[in-house]
């Protein structure tokens, strides 16, 4: 019977390390993954904001199609069950950072006279922007909002910067 009762306990043993493994490294993989895409959409943002600054409006303008081609992305991964239910991933941001694109997308075709595109993106800013919960979605309002944060933006070279007290 000693021999019966070992067999068993080293049989539990082992599906029960099985089991705490696969979960301890289902939990490492998670966290890899949300690392990984953290780090992506800093490595797009950064892109981003130095074409939009440092380059010409046609790079800028490349850069934020690549953004709206990693949020679609992020779309696509927040349907993985792999990845944790955590408020990066909730969407929120990424629907405020699309309508931003968007508002910038058809600023940018305004100003090389695409009037057809500038349309096309400012209704697909209008279309998205009730979602993000604002109390209003006119153009007027979004476009003024977007002109704000990118003359306050860190990245903008125009801006004042501060001495710190010195």
């Amino acid at each position: 019977m000693r021999k019966g009762t070992a067999i068993i306990v080293a049989l539990v043993a082992l599906v029960a390390g099985g089991v705490l493994g696969a979960l301890g490294m289902r939990e490492v993989c998670r966290m890899t993954v949300m690392a990984y895409d953290m780090a992506s959409v800093d490595h797009v943002i950064s892109y981003m904001q130095v074409q939009r600054y440092a380059d010409t409006p046609e790079a800028y303008e490349a850069a934020l199609r690549d953004h709206l081609v990693v949020l679609d992305r992020r779309e696509s991964m927040k349907r993985n069950p792999l990845l944790p239910n955590d408020p990066l991933l909730s969407g929120n941001i990424d629907r405020l950072d699309r309508v931003l694109a968007y508002i910038r997308l058809s600023v940018l075709a305004t100003q090389r006279g695409r009037v057809d595109d500038a349309a096309k993106y400012q209704k697909q800013a209008l279309a998205a922007c009730p979602a993000l919960g604002w109390k209003t979605c006119d153009w007027e309002h979004m476009s003024a909002l977007v002109q704000k944060l990118d003359e306050r933006s860190s990245w903008n070279p125009d801006k004042a910067t501060s001495s710190h007290g010195s």
